[in-house]
């Protein structure tokens, strides 16, 4: 799973993305499958790289590659690319962001004040239950009671 925005750019010059998920994070497995692309374990040869853009600006861009870089990465030319392209997609996170903020800052609200008074309704039927069960216990220690003094006579 990548952090942030993610792209798959492959050697024949595509750039591939998708949606991210609630968190704001590409998986580049989800790309790969997506483009039909089988995921290369040969890492000094493969047709595709990895890029991760962690906070969604440029200044947090890497390749999500541990140093095995393929000898066609052009990375200036990568980089710039995928500046152009996050100016183009990050606007509509931004605005997706918003809101789903400002709607689940409308669900907590709703949440909480419903949780309050299903908890008020539990306490009052659980101290409801607890009243007849401790006098139903009652009377059953005092029934067994009764009984034993008679079994003992």
């Amino acid at each position: 799973m990548c952090n942030g925005f993610g792209v798959i750019v492959t050697k024949d010059g595509r750039y591939l993305w998708i949606e991210p998920n609630s968190n704001g994070d590409v998986s580049h497995s989800d790309i790969l499958r997506r483009a039909g692309i089988k995921d290369d374990d040969k890492l000094f040869t493969r047709a595709f790289v990895r890029v991760e853009i962690p906070t969604w600006k440029i200044g947090s861009f890497r390749f999500d590659e541990d140093s095995t870089l393929p000898g066609w990465v052009d990375e200036d030319a990568i980089k710039t690319y995928c500046n152009k392209l996050l100016k183009r997609v990050a606007p509509a996170w931004a605005e997706y962001k918003k809101v789903m903020d400002t709607a689940w800052a409308e669900y907590e609200k709703v949440r909480d004040t419903a949780l309050a008074e299903y908890k008020k309704v539990m306490d009052t039927a659980w101290a409801e239950y607890k009243k007849v069960r401790d006098t139903a216990l009652a009377e059953l220690i005092e029934k067994l009671s009764t009984i034993e003094g008679y079994l003992k006579a």
